[in-house]
């Protein structure tokens, strides 16, 4: 039985890995009170579609179950 790595060992952990100092950090931007009002917004907008959506597809299958 051959006893072959499962990995590529031709390259160092230490080659690839990226150390990162706490001082140089850059922590990211955080979004806007605007852009957070935006996206609510449209979230919003998005939920009042569908459950405008669904009302209209209720109502027009009690309409067909009424006409049976």
């Amino acid at each position: 039985m051959s006893h072959e790595p499962l990995v590529n060992d031709t390259h160092d952990d230490d080659d690839f890995l990226e150390a990162v100092n706490d001082d140089d950090y850059v922590r990211p931007r955080a979004s806007s009170r605007a852009d957070t009002l935006r996206a609510r917004r449209r979230v919003e907008a998005l939920l009042e579609e569908r459950r405008l959506k669904r009302a209209i597809e209720d109502d027009w299958m009690m309409l067909d179950e009424e006409e049976e």
